[in-house]
């Protein structure tokens, strides 16, 4: 297992460095539409049963639209406009469809929820990286989060005894979190005498958003494991070796961006 996901990190990273570093913005945000249709899908197909039928294409097809608006925003009347008419969209398909009047909530309440847990926290990537030292911040960002997994997954499998959360996720261990602190605050220290030194970016600033950003991280994976543990499935799909599913590799990312997002907003 720890050696697929090495080779898929190593697979991963010259694409990842080109997106980011090398390429206009545009390429970073045709990535995300791709990685964001494909992680909705999982979504929906991962929460699917008997009783609920989410509208999976008019869903995805939306989650593409966000990404493409927040690339390139509406004006802001606009911008609410289009939010509201995907709302009422959904709504209103569910209300012609087939399908019986029962269950018609859960059908459009998951098809919402795979657009804002996916699309719109997907898509605060973007908006970071069209930010002022977007890319400087982005990498920052994937490193830390890249670190606190590891962290967590190495120090969890060696010495992990005290369960973080049970209830949830049987194989998360309190060592394992402290593990994803420390290797995020390592990574951080890296990252600012590295790539970021023409950013005034002190120690304990770095040190300081990256346990932040640690801590969110779980978070986000804990969540996934609530989904994937009450919809009955080991892992949202298998298209990552060694990972599982854009979902499973993407989680904790999917709720530290907008906390990156903000605290850059408020620096």
């Amino acid at each position: 297992m720890l050696f697929k996901r090495v080779i898929s990190g190593i697979l991963f990273l010259p694409i990842f460095y080109l997106v980011t570093w090398k390429l206009p913005p545009v390429y970073f945000t045709a990535l995300v539409a791709v990685t964001v249709m494909v992680g909705q899908y999982e979504f929906y197909r991962m929460v699917r049963d008997p009783r609920t039928n989410p509208h999976t294409v008019i869903g995805i097809v939306i989650g593409a639209l966000v990404t493409l608006e927040t690339y390139h925003p509406l004006p802001v009347g606009l911008g609410k406009f289009f939010m509201a008419a995907c709302v009422m969209l959904i709504m209103t398909v569910r209300l012609f469809s087939r399908r019986p009047v029962d269950g018609a909530l859960d059908d459009i309440a998951i098809t919402l929820t795979g657009v804002f847990y996916v699309a719109v926290l997907f898509t605060f990537q973007i908006m970071i990286l069209m930010g002022a030292d977007g890319k400087q911040w982005l990498v920052f960002l994937y490193f830390v989060i890249w670190a606190s997994d590891i962290g967590a997954y190495a120090i969890g499998i060696l010495f992990g005894r005290n369960r973080l959360y049970e209830k949830v996720s049987p194989k998360k261990s309190i060592e394992g979190f402290v593990g994803a602190l420390v290797a995020a605050a390592g990574m951080a220290l890296l990252c600012r005498v590295w790539f970021m030194l023409p950013i005034p970016f002190g120690i304990s600033e770095a040190i300081g958003i990256a346990l932040v950003l640690a801590v969110v991280g779980t978070i986000g994976d804990l969540v996934e494991s609530l989904l994937k543990r009450a919809s009955g499935v080991k892992d949202s799909g298998g298209i990552i070796p060694g990972h599982g599913g854009i979902l499973d590799r993407m989680d904790s990312m999917l709720f530290a961006a907008p906390v990156m997002y903000y605290y850059l907003i408020m620096r």
